[in-house]
């Protein structure tokens, strides 16, 4: 993890929600060649909230895969919120959010149904789900 774990914040959208903002987004000539600030409905998390250490703690051996996938996130160093040009610091209040799911509850179906659809085939980092 990189500094306390509290820099980095997103707001992670579910797939059909970005889909369905994408399809808006072509549909509104206000947002053509704009680069748009989105998150899930959903509080903005940081990467110590996230997933990857509940999965550890759950599952031990998943600690390494957990590491390299922590690192491999590309906002690891940037936050994926809003930044304020004023203060220059980023806001979860003032980043949109869009669409209904939230990463609690793809976390909560994945527990009770599985993973069943999101296969990654060549492009998935570990052979868990090849």
């Amino acid at each position: 993890m990189f500094g306390d774990g509290k820099l980095c914040a997103c707001k992670p959208i579910s797939e059909a929600d970005l889909a369905s903002f994408i399809a808006d987004c072509v549909l509104n000539k206000d947002r053509i060649n704009q680069i748009l600030p989105i998150g899930e409905p959903g509080a903005a998390l940081t990467p110590q909230e996230q997933v990857l250490d509940f999965l550890v703690k759950i599952i031990p051996s998943l600690e390494d895969a957990a590491e390299f996938g922590k690192i491999g996130r590309y906002y690891a160093a940037e936050s994926m919120l809003v930044r304020d040009q004023d203060t220059g610091e980023y806001d979860a209040e003032r980043t949109p959010s869009y669409g209904k799911d939230t990463l609690e509850e793809l976390f909560n179906t994945v527990l009770k149904e599985g993973m069943d659809g999101q296969e990654l085939g060549e492009q998935s980092i570990f052979l868990i789900y090849r």
